[in-house]
């Protein structure tokens, strides 16, 4: 057997030449990244990279390294990256299954381990799912990948190879984008986001395609969809006005929904386009009449509130304007005189909710004397309570049972227990329900360490949970994470450790496109609260202190509080 020999390629945005005579190909780091509007069915105005085709005579590693490069060029289904493989393998290899994303710094090899048998050695930083789902992973993993070769008229091609493609960090950054798919809630009072990453080269047909496809897995059962599983909703056509705004024609199949439904499936279809930044300002239209869902069947997509509100030495105290001055202002009378920690009160106000000092009772009160102030559950130690907009109080003892509390605002006949076999065991340090009453993050520990999990709430059409979905874990980049809650439609804001040092350290966590670090936070800091809605993020110490920040530096606010939150 020959002396194994390997190519070594260092990623790369766009498609380069190899030069058959070299010993060991590069790739130049630096290439340029031509974008140029195409025609057909390929998305207006979306950037091309071009993939090139087998060059005659290639070496067997050449058109391995050759075929990764193809996966740039999606027109005709991949025509030029399928012209590496046999015919056979052409047949049935799926470039949609899924995504491979590389370190564009860091170099790829392919390995000879005999004359038909290559391992290509990628660096891998994320990949993305079928369903446009992307996991980003701790650092450059690596990861071997067998391609078996034959020679095809005195040619060699690839014989066997994963299904999927394989794109650097600067081609997926350059030819994909984070998008939002928008799902009914079971009440069909909101839009849902189910966050993915889409072709910019596909645009609306991707998006459209998706949305008749259906949810992320933790969203099933939990969500549903108006828009009808017609072949004509991926068919739409997206041209550009006069005006130069994007246009995209409203499928038959939708205009034929009865009023409500078409108005449902309208805002879905309008917000998941509105997502890709590309056609964020796209308009639906018909034969020159524009359609939206209209004023009379809006669909909500829900934020989280803006109003900062934390426990003072007593009751629940507004931050609004905090001043030693004056006594902060106390937003629910029954709970005035009473010391209490973790306040939390519904965003159009009304349903409140808090732990005693000692955290074993939880407290149900109101802001205006609707709801009748009661001692909701006892006997145990409880995480902090989370409300949504369901009349529902949602919390869970730290040492779960595998049972989760929905205390209702209207009585104790209405209170729900609600099975969740996956927490059992766990002791949970945290729990939010985002503003669309929906999605629910759950951090809890044990053992092996913190872990932050998205699941659902499903409920029937009057909004009564029956049970929660399956996870999905969230890669948080911090270790021992203790504080989680919503901080945007698909971003969360975390109190955790810095994996590398230790030190204490503050996140703004997006699901679909990374994270963002927040200021240095004191040691003792043991909760932080911010919304994308309000201008300032909040946090309390062990120690008692106060701060607030405006995203570049922390200062101490004069005021006797502590658990901060907003609404």
């Amino acid at each position: 057997m020959r002396p194994p020999r390997r190519t070594v390629l260092h990623a790369a945005g766009a498609v380069t030449v190899l030069g058959l005579g070299a010993a060991c190909a590069r790739i130049p780091t630096g290439s340029p990244i031509d974008s140029r509007p195409l025609s057909g069915r390929v998305q207006p105005g979306a950037p091309y990279v071009q993939a090139l085709p087998p060059a005659e005579d290639a070496t067997a590693q050449q058109v391995v390294s050759g075929f990764v490069q193809a996966g740039v060029g999606s027109e005709e289904d991949f025509a030029v990256a399928r012209s590496y493989l046999t015919d056979e393998l052409s047949a049935r290899w799926r470039p949609a299954a899924g995504i491979t994303i590389y370190s564009s710094s860091q170099e790829l090899e392919v390995k000879e381990v005999d004359e038909t048998s290559m391992v290509l050695v990628l660096q891998v930083v994320a990949v993305v799912d079928g369903s446009g789902v992307r996991s980003v992973l701790s650092g450059p993993v690596s990861q071997n990948v067998e391609v078996t070769m034959e020679q095809v008229e005195d040619q060699w091609r690839i014989g066997e190879v994963p299904d999927g493609i394989f794109l650097s960090e600067a081609a997926f950054e350059t030819l994909f984008a984070p998008a939002r798919l928008y799902f009914l809630d079971a009440r069909g009072r909101h839009l849902v986001p189910d966050h993915r990453w889409f072709s910019l080269q596909r645009g609306a047909a991707a998006v459209l395609e998706a949305l008749v496809a259906g949810p992320a897995l933790f969203l099933k059962g939990a969500v549903r969809s108006a828009v009808p599983d017609a072949p004509d909703i991926a068919d739409a056509v997206v041209t550009t006005a006069a005006d130069g705004t994007p246009e995209v024609d409203v499928p038959w199949s939708v205009l034929a929904l009865r009023v409500e439904e078409r108005a449902q499936a309208l805002a879905q279809i309008e917000s998941s386009l509105r997502s890709l930044r590309s056609l964020s300002g796209i308009r639906l239209v018909r034969n020159d009449e524009e359609y939206s869902a209209g004023e009379e069947h809006t669909i909500e997509r829900a934020l989280p509130g803006h109003r900062p509100i934390a426990a003072g030495p007593t009751g629940i105290i507004s931050l609004n304007d905090p001043s030693m001055d004056a006594p902060a202002a106390q937003l629910v009378p029954d709970l005035a005189e009473q010391a209490l920690t973790s306040p939390v009160i519904a965003q159009e106000g009304g349903l409140a909710a808090a732990l005693t000092d000692d955290g074993t009772v939880v407290l149900l009160a109101s802001t205006d004397g609707s709801v009748p102030p009661r001692e909701a559950a006892t006997g145990g130690e409880f995480v902090p309570p989370r409300v949504d907009d369901a009349g529902l109080v949602w919390t869970s003892t730290v040492r779960s049972a595998g049972v989760m509390l929905a205390l209702a605002g209207s009585g104790p006949g209405q209170d729900v227990k609600v099975d969740v076999p996956w927490l059992r065991g766990r002791e949970v340090r945290a729990l939010d329900i985002a503003a669309d009453s929906t999605r629910m993050m759950v951090l809890s520990t044990d053992s092996a360490g913190s872990q932050l999990d998205l699941c659902a709430v499903i409920r029937d059409a009057d909004g009564v949970p029956s049970s929660l979905t399956q996870p999905d874990q969230v890669r948080t980049f911090l270790s021992d994470v203790t504080q989680a809650s919503w901080y945007d439609e698909v971003g969360l804001i975390l109190l955790g450790s810095d994996p590398g040092t230790g030190e204490l350290r503050g996140q703004i966590l997006d699901l679909t496109s990374g994270r963002d670090p927040l200021p240095s936070v004191r040691s003792t800091t043991d909760r932080i609260a911010g919304t994308v809605v309000g201008e300032t993020i909040w946090a309390g110490t062990s120690d008692g202190d106060l701060l607030r920040s405006d995203g570049s530096r922390w200062s101490v606010v004069d005021l006797e509080a502590h658990d901060p939150s907003f609404y």
